[in-house]
């Protein structure tokens, strides 16, 4: 009878060890399936930011370009009240060396630098969407590197294998 319940026991011990180490294998496998799925859904989250980076670059270009066009268009028209305005009021304006012209010179000169100003500013938006652009794919590149790390079924075997040593008198009794 004892010799019966131990079989029994050492049967029981087997079982569960083994139990034991399927349990940590199936774990592992399933930790590592998790995370290398994970790793892709940010990489694919990354790559989709970028594009939306691509074309925030591509709005502000455009945006840009039509609020240049209105800027030429009222340093015109604040040229055409000068030249109106002043030529109303007597004074030559097209000729050199005239307050006339120089106001319109100066109002000229003012406008170009409004217009440098606000190109400088679209470039620096468009640079800004770019360089976001570039982070996100570089971290879409990151994660898929991470993604190819994980591998479930070497995860399981290891945790298998890392079981069946420690429970391996359990396991493969002698």
């Amino acid at each position: 009878m004892f010799i019966a319940t131990a079989i029994a026991g050492m049967s029981l011990a087997t079982a569960v060890s083994a139990a034991g180490v399927g349990l940590s294998a199936y774990g592992a496998y399933s930790s590592s399936k998790a995370n290398k799925k994970q790793s892709e859904a940010q990489s694919d989250q990354a790559k989709i930011n970028a594009e939306i980076s691509a074309r925030n670059a591509v709005d502000v270009a455009k945006r840009g370009e039509d609020s240049l066009f209105d800027q030429k268009r009222a340093t015109l028209a604040s040229l055409s009240q000068v030249r109106s305005g002043t030529a109303g009021a007597g004074f030559v304006v097209d000729s050199a060396g005239t307050t006339g012209q120089e106001i319109v010179r100066s109002m000229a000169a003012a406008g170009e630098i409004d217009v440098i100003r606000l190109q400088e500013n679209i470039d620096r938006e468009q640079q800004r969407a770019l360089d976001q652009g570039a982070n996100f794919t570089a971290q879409a590149d990151q994660y898929k590197i991470q993604a190819r790390g994980y591998n479930p079924f070497v995860s399981g075997l290891t945790a298998a294998v890392g079981g069946a040593t420690k429970n391996s008198d359990i396991l493969f009794p002698n």
